[in-house]
C-alpha cells in the first residue's frame, strides 16, 4: 500500500507491506500517522469489544486515546453535550462518548470502531473534524456517506476482524533492527483478585470500568493514567515523564468533562449558524464562566482511576482522593506502598494491585 508521504510531508516515500492482505485502504490518502493511528486504535476498540462484551469506539490523536467507551443509550444531558440530533444506534452511542470525553482534543481525530459501520455512525463521523477511520467492515450507505467526506478525500481503512498478527513482533529504528514478543496480555478477572485496601464493593460496573482502563493503558503513550466511569474513559493523562502530572492531567480532564455534563445547554438554541468545533468552543467558554477550576468529578460516584505503572509517592492517592476517586487500579512495586496503601485506605479509596505494568511506546 503506497501512503501519501511518512511522518511528515517532506519524507516523500512511504509504504505498507501486508503479506496477509488483511489490512485495507477503502478511500482517501493515508499517511504513515494514520497508519499508527489506525492500527493501534483497532486493538484497542477489538480487545475492548471481545472483553467486555460490547460495541466499543475510541478518538485516536497522535497514537493515543483521547476518549474511548462502549455502546450504551445517550442521556439528554449527554445528546446536548455531544451536539447530537439524531437518532443513535449502539455503535454511534459509543462514538459520541469517545469523543466527547473531550471533543476539543478530538479535533481531526482518528477514529476506530469495533463492529460494521451503519449509517447512522457514519453521518455522526461525518459531521465531525476527523481525518480517517477504521473498522472490520461498512454498509454500502455507511460507506458511500463517509466517502463523501474532506470533497471525497477522506482515509477510510478496514481490516480483517479475525486476523491475528505473528507472536513477535519488529520494528527498526536508526537503521536497526528490534524484535519482541506482541503485547498479548489478556485482561480477565484474575488480573483483579488483589486486593489491597477495600473499601468499596467490586460492583459487575466497577470491575468492567477497571477492566477498560487497562485495555485503554495498554494502547496508550506511557506514562498514563485514565479515569473511567460507567463505561466511558473520560480523562487520560499521557507521554509525561512524571506520573502525578499524568494524573493531574487525567484527573482535570475528566473533572471538565464532569462540568459539562451539569452545564446549561439552553444557550445553544441561539447558536443555530455555528458550525460544530464554534460551538465546541462556546461550550468551553461557558463552561469556564459557570465553573473554572471548580472540583466537581467528587460529586459522580463509581470513578475509577487505572495506572500503567507503579506510584511513587503517595501524592497521586491523595489527588485521587480530591476528586472523589473512590477505585484505583495499579501495579504495586514502590519502595513506599506501605504509605501508599496507608493513603488509599484513609480516604475510602478501594486498591487493586493489577499486577502488570502497562508500558506502550
Amino acid at each position: 500500500m503506497k501512503l501519501k508521504y511518512g511522518m511528515n510531508p517532506y519524507q516523500d516515500y512511504a509504504e505498507v507491506i501486508d503479506d496477509n492482505n488483511a489490512f485495507k485502504l477503502l478511500n482517501g490518502k493515508a499517511s504513515v500517522i494514520n497508519v499508527l493511528d489506525a492500527l493501534n486504535s483497532w486493538q484497542l476498540v477489538k480487545e475492548a469489544s471481545q472483553t467486555l462484551g460490547k460495541a466499543a469506539a475510541t478518538s485516536f490523536k497522535h497514537v493515543t486515546p483521547s476518549g474511548v467507551a462502549l455502546e450504551t443509550e445517550l442521556t439528554e444531558q449527554e445528546k446536548q453535550a455531544y451536539l447530537i440530533k439524531k437518532e443513535t444506534s449502539p455503535l454511534s452511542s459509543a462514538y459520541a462518548r469517545a469523543r466527547g470525553a473531550d471533543r476539543l482534543a478530538s479535533f481531526g481525530d482518528f477514529v476506530a470502531l469495533s463492529e460494521t459501520v451503519d449509517e447512522a455512525t457514519a453521518r455522526m463521523i461525518k459531521s465531525e473534524v476527523s481525518d480517517g477511520v477504521i473498522a472490520p467492515d461498512y454498509t454500502p450507505e455507511a460507506l458511500e456517506i463517509l466517502k463523501s467526506k474532506k470533497k471525497g478525500g477522506y482515509v477510510v481503512f478496514s481490516i480483517d476482524k479475525d486476523y491475528e498478527p505473528d507472536e513477535v513482533e519488529e520494528r527498526q529504528v536508526y537503521g536497526i533492527t528490534i524484535r519482541q514478543k506482541r503485547n498479548e496480555l489478556k485482561v480477565t478477572d484474575e488480573l483483579l483478585k488483589d486486593v489491597k485496601t477495600e473499601s468499596g464493593a467490586l460492583t459487575p460496573q466497577i470491575v468492567s470500568d477497571l477492566k477498560l482502563g487497562i485495555l485503554t493503558l495498554k494502547y496508550t503513550m506511557s506514562n498514563s493514567i485514565c479515569v473511567v466511569n460507567n463505561g466511558q474513559v473520560i480523562g487520560i493523562g499521557s507521554g509525561q515523564q512524571s506520573r502525578i502530572l499524568c494524573s493531574g492531567l487525567a484527573l482535570n480532564k475528566a473533572n471538565i468533562w464532569y462540568q459539562k455534563t451539569q452545564l446549561d445547554y439552553s444557550f445553544l438554541k441561539e447558536q443555530e449558524g455555528l458550525k460544530r468545533t464554534e460551538l465546541d468552543q462556546l461550550i468551553e467558554q461557558k463552561r469556564e464562566e459557570a465553573f473554572g477550576d471548580k472540583v466537581m468529578l467528587s460529586e459522580l460516584d463509581g470513578s475509577c482511576l487505572i495506572s500503567d505503572g507503579f506510584f511513587p509517592q503517595k501524592d497521586n492517592i491523595e489527588l485521587a482522593a480530591k476528586y472523589g476517586i473512590k477505585y484505583i487500579g495499579s501495579p504495586v512495586g514502590s519502595i513506599r506502598d506501605e504509605e501508599i496503601m496507608a493513603t488509599a485506605k484513609k480516604y475510602g479509596i478501594t486498591f487493586v494491585n493489577i499486577g502488570v505494568r502497562l508500558f506502550h511506546h
